[in-house]
């Protein structure tokens, strides 16, 4: 084979384009750290570096996400505590205004500060996020919680709905709870009142010596709310005897009711109010003019002495839900009239005592539900530390497979490159020293 002048070049020329080539690519390496930049170069590598990539995105945005619920939990958990402490201290007031030695100023202070912290509850409840949205309304963010109309009625306006966000492939949380469930759904506090006295819908008291049927102008509450929750979750029937039923009418009566039978001048039996039944739910004596009996009492007309025979009618009223602001709005306007004309306007069926002994029963619902769904939050607050923890350390773990992929050892690019740098100055050399010598060196 003969071997011509131009061949030697052309093949010393692609020699020296592969050695430059070689040394390109190892200087970038050494460069960039990456063992590839195209598919050409690792169809494989760059394949399993595109889905490592797309798997750390992934899980960098479920960190965001979830760093974005830790921080709207934390707020929601500090609203709502900063609500139940508020909660707390009107139900000191109201522990206050029920001392009897307190005179018309006193309670009407009293009736101010209370307003003033159905107000801050009112702001607490319409907390905003640093997005503006209100964080306890539900989908309509956009919306106030509550608002208040013209005549002083608190409106909840949040739709019951709550906000979820993917914190994982597999794990959703949720980021809001509705102020429905939270402030407007709460059950008020059990209650119960006497026969209404009129003839349509019966009577409230009956003896004998007074002449038959008869007005009560005594006073009725409820004393120890545990006492009396038991006995009407144990009575009261939710299926029967509703408004309108005659307590008076054999053919009509509302199992609700019950009445304060008098065996004597000082004792007393609990009987449901039937004209054929003669259940005994539970006895007692009268003392110091008061008929106390599974946490209600009875406070009788002063001078008064029942004769055998007499009995006080009561029905356990229908639960009802709402929120606390406007129970609040109620007391404060109870508790700002003289306690004369209170008394005036309600002697007969209650009292202002009474009635503050059912909103600090009220405020206590309240509270609960609201330490409810702050134990609620506070645990997918601590649920989502962890999922932090987690997106992190999968984070690191794509990252660390994707470098295992595509990124040079340090030490192995600077070889890498020593190495082509010296093929390359090798095949400098050579094709010098080749294609310097000539046919006329050979002819001297």
């Amino acid at each position: 084979m003969r071997i011509s002048t131009s061949m030697q070049y052309n093949s010393h020329l692609n020699y020296l384009q592969t050695a430059n080539t070689k040394l390109d690519q190892a200087s970038t390496q050494y460069n960039t750290g990456l063992k590839f930049q195209t598919a050409g170069e690792d169809p494989g590598g760059m394949a399993a570096t595109i889905k490592y990539q797309a798997d750390i995105t992934a899980y960098e945005r479920y960190g965001d996400n979830a760093k974005v619920v830790s921080d709207a939990l934390d707020q929601e958990e500090t609203a709502l505590g900063q609500i139940w402490n508020v909660m707390s201290s009107i139900q000191t007031r109201l522990i206050q205004a029920i001392n009897g030695t307190l005179d018309d100023g006193s309670r009407q202070a009293l009736a101010e500060d209370i307003k003033q912290s159905r107000d801050q509850l009112y702001s607490l409840m319409n907390t905003k996020n640093a997005e503006g949205e209100y964080i306890f309304s539900g989908a309509q963010s956009d919306i106030p919680t509550f608002t208040v109309t013209s005549d002083g009625n608190y409106v909840c306006n949040a739709d019951g709905s709550t906000k979820n966000v993917n914190v994982s492939p597999t794990i959703t949380v949720q980021t809001t709870d509705s102020g429905l469930n939270i402030f407007e759904n709460v059950m008020y506090a059990y209650d119960f009142g006497l026969f209404n006295n009129d003839a349509t819908n019966g009577f409230n008291s009956f003896d004998p010596a007074m002449g038959g049927l008869y007005n009560f102008e005594g006073q009725i509450t409820v004393s120890d709310y545990d006492q009396f929750n038991a006995f009407f979750k144990d009575r009261f029937d939710y299926g029967a005897g509703g408004e309108g039923a005659d307590p008076a009418d054999p053919n009509n009566l509302n199992p609700n009711s019950f009445i304060i039978q008098f065996t004597g001048p000082d004792t007393f039996e609990l009987r449901p109010y039937s004209f054929s039944g003669n259940e005994l739910i539970a006895s007692g004596e009268i003392k110091d003019g008061k008929v106390e009996v599974n946490g209600m009492t009875f406070t009788l007309p002063e001078g008064y002495k029942p004769s055998a025979g007499a009995y006080i009618g009561f029905t356990l009223e229908q639960p009802s839900q709402g929120n606390i602001l406007n129970k609040l709005t109620e007391i404060v306007n109870k508790l700002s009239l003289p306690q004369d004309e209170w008394d005036n306007i309600n002697q007969s069926t209650s009292s202002l005592t009474h009635d503050l002994a059912e909103m600090q029963q009220n405020i206590e619902l309240a509270k609960k539900q609201v330490d409810t769904y702050r134990g609620m939050v506070g645990a997918r607050g601590a649920n989502i530390d962890a999922i932090i923890q987690s997106d992190e350390s999968l984070t690191d773990i794509k990252k660390e497979a994707k470098a295992n992929v595509s990124e040079m050892d340090a030490f192995e690019a600077v070889s890498n490159l020593l190495v082509a740098q010296n093929a390359l100055q090798v095949a400098q050399q050579s094709y010098n020293l080749v294609h310097s010598t000539t046919l006329f060196d050979y002819m001297r």
